[in-house]
């Protein structure tokens, strides 16, 4: 059924962007009249990687061409700025005007943002299209959330394929993740504790030697496209699958200063939706592919071995992840909100058994 929407909203993007476009030569300003608005944007992803240089920079690349240069903003890669985890507070209080960024860093602000982009553990949802219907649905709550504390969201920034598990220890079974210390963020975090782990929270940068100096055990991260980018293949060990703390998410929410979007004009405004969605649909296709080609040459890597967890483990893994999302619906009127949703997205996506495990009624 999904299939058939792809069709509408790419002919849509595309006749956004001609409009947009097209627009541009009948402004009667003259051009050395128009304002010319410079934000700066900052993400935590690393810039060299697939997902800096295939989603970030597009993006402000698109903003500056649809707009004809009336929004030029300037990204920066993680940790240069300030760190990461303050991205938040820097939005809020317009150091920067805009961020793409993994909303599990601001759990702290509200629970339900462990949720947001769908980091949720045990879901079942697959692929481009089934990941935005739920985003979509899932928006208007993470949108309120923000909005409490000051801040625009834009929503899902990006796809993102199911993350890795990489290890330098053998884990062969649920019992062998008790111990071990596992760099996580988010809601991963509570469920690696569920399954008798230790999580470790360390930024993007610092995983390479994490893992390399035996910091953690194991860490989630990325795809395979960008660990391999980013070396993590020369430091792991063992790939565990499936790694059930994340399915396909949004690894970046895209979050704005609300003073500095006001000020905006609505055409440049309709711009910065259009590049979005543009970059919604590059990523789907450049990272699902990719992400397969670059899984093939870790399977290839005589250093690595691909453990597979045993089926039943994977039903009592699932099952605490499902424990783990009913306990959370305590933790914040927005967590259960969402929650009780997301049943509702899967209800209507065909997980029912699923959806009634989370309390769903037909």
């Amino acid at each position: 059924m999904w299939k058939k929407n792809v069709v509408p909203m790419l002919l849509l993007l595309m006749s956004l962007l001609f409009v947009l476009s097209a627009c541009q030569p009948y402004q009667t300003i003259a051009e050395g009249e128009q304002r010319v608005y410079k934000w700066r944007m900052v993400t935590h992803q690393i810039p060299g990687t697939a997902r800096y240089e295939g989603t970030v920079k597009p993006f402000v690349e698109a903003v500056e061409e649809i707009t004809g240069g009336r929004l030029v903003i300037e990204p920066f890669g993680a940790n240069v700025l300030f760190p990461t985890n303050q991205s938040f507070d820097m939005v809020k209080n317009g150091v920067v005007e805009i961020a793409a960024v993994y909303t599990g860093f601001w759990t702290g602000k509200d629970p339900v943002f462990a949720l947001g982009g769908g980091t949720i553990p045990g879901d079942p949802i697959t692929g481009f299209q089934e990941h935005f219907y739920r985003s979509d649905q899932l928006k208007p709550i993470i949108d309120e959330a923000y909005e409490k504390h000051g801040i625009k969201n834009l929503g899902a920034f990006d796809y993102a394929p199911e993350e890795v598990l990489m290890s330098q220890v053998p884990i062969r079974s649920i019992d062998d993740f008790k111990g071990k210390n596992i760099r996580a963020a988010g809601v991963a975090s509570l469920y690696y504790s569920k399954l008798g782990a230790s999580a470790i929270s360390l930024s993007a940068p610092e995983i390479y030697t994490g893992l390399q100096l035996g910091t953690v055990d194991a860490a989630e991260y990325n795809d395979f496209l960008v660990n391999g980018e980013m070396g993590m293949d020369e430091v792991t060990q063992y790939v565990i699958e499936p790694a059930l703390h994340v399915g396909p998410s949004t690894d970046k929410e895209l979050i704005v200063n609300p003073k500095a979007w006001e000020e905006l004009p609505e055409d440049l405004k309709a711009a910065v939706y259009v590049a979005r969605d543009k970059v919604r649909y590059e990523s789907a296709i450049a990272y699902g592919v990719e992400n397969q080609k670059a899984k093939k040459e870790w399977m290839e890597n005589p250093n690595i071995e691909f453990i597979q967890l045993p089926k039943e483990d994977i039903e009592v893994m699932r099952q605490k992840g499902i424990e783990l999302l009913n306990e959370y619906k305590s933790k914040s009127e927005a967590s259960k909100e969402y929650i009780e949703q997301y049943a509702k997205v899967l209800a209507d996506l065909g997980y029912l058994e699923e959806a009634k495990k989370l309390g769903y009624e037909e």
